[in-house]
């Protein structure tokens, strides 16, 4: 017990001394579509069409949620257990599609900045 007290004590005032660093670090300012293939043009593209993506999966995401919904509201009903299949099925169709045309985006932009994007 004594041991972690002595532990503590030493690494508390370092970490309080590392502050200072810490607090300067966040006031630089960050680059423009840092974190993206290459930045500017291209990479402001790339941004934009993985923001679409990310907003189309989550539709596919509530159209399946709903699917569910129309299942259990089908009551046994054969028409409405259909409509209520076909709806989930196309929404992880539309899910498939989504994931493979976000990986030819970023093979496209790997290629075009010339990048191995594998």
């Amino acid at each position: 017990m004594k041991f972690l007290t002595h532990v503590r004590n030493a690494l508390v005032p370092l970490g309080l001394a590392a502050l200072p660093y810490v607090a300067s670090a966040q006031l630089t300012a960050p680059a423009p579509f840092a974190g993206t293939f290459g930045g500017g043009l291209v990479g402001g593209i790339y941004t934009i069409i993985n923001v679409f993506l990310f907003f189309a999966a989550i539709v596919a995401v509530l159209v399946i949620i709903y699917g569910g919904v129309l299942y259990m509201l089908a009551r046994g009903e054969d028409d409405k257990i259909d409509e209520a299949k076909n709806t989930i099925l196309y929404a992880v169709v539309g899910l498939i599609v989504i994931g493979l045309s976000a990986a030819i985006v970023r093979f496209t932009v790997g290629a075009i900045n010339g990048i191995n994007a594998g």
